[in-house]
């Protein structure tokens, strides 16, 4: 399977991306699974505990945050009540020493498993080629059991763009709380289940 995921990255076929309605569009105009929906139909996420206020603070912490990266936004004149996760964000980018981003929020497809997602930021950390996941806290570090898998599917996706196998991505959650406090999660320790569990996924709910 391995072989078979890497062998690809050079025949990604065409897709669209609705980012209104996160929905992504093969070239025959048929709707592909992407990764919360595939963590949610195996029982990894349930996204009905999200209530109104924890939503409207990811959607605007991953907005300032990409913009940030993307060079748009200069942190001393960012006006926002979302600022103090923003100012995490710009504190735990300088400890990881400042990433260089391949990718920032970038839909993608891919042409084997056929499933579509947007890692938060697709980068090299300390020189090794990494996928970063943005998680926001208020006042808990409760860690997403799901964010380990959503990560490895995000390897698997990447590695179809990439000359790079998903087993050799680093992956890691950055955990951002507004007392300018964040915490960074290594996935490597899990490898082994993540990949695992994700390929189990790939096969029950895609194709």
């Amino acid at each position: 399977v391995n072989a078979l995921e890497h062998s690809m990255s050079t025949v990604v076929p065409s897709f669209r991306f609705n980012a209104a309605n996160h929905e992504y569009t093969d070239e025959d105009g048929r709707v592909l699974p992407h990764i919360t929906g595939l963590l949610e139909q195996s029982g990894w996420m349930d996204s009905t505990w999200m209530d109104e206020d924890s939503s409207a603070r990811g959607q605007a912490v991953h907005r300032l945050t990409a913009d940030f990266d993307l060079g748009a936004l200069e942190i001393d004149t960012c006006v926002s009540r979302y600022r103090p996760w923003l100012l995490s964000y710009v504190a735990g980018s300088t400890r990881l020493q400042r990433p260089e981003h391949l990718a920032v929020e970038a839909p993608s497809m891919h042409p084997h498993y056929r499933f579509g997602g947007r890692p938060d930021r697709v980068c090299k950390i300390f020189g090794i080629y990494s996928i970063l996941e943005i998680k926001t806290k208020n006042k808990d570090w409760n860690v997403d059991k799901a964010t380990p898998i959503q990560t490895a599917l995000q390897a698997i996706l990447v590695s179809a763009t990439y000359p790079l196998p998903a087993e050799a991505w680093q992956r890691y959650a950055i955990y951002l709380r507004p007392d300018g406090r964040f915490r960074v999660q290594s996935h490597d320790v899990t490898k082994v289940q993540d990949f695992a569990e994700a390929r189990r996924i790939l096969r029950d709910y895609c194709g």
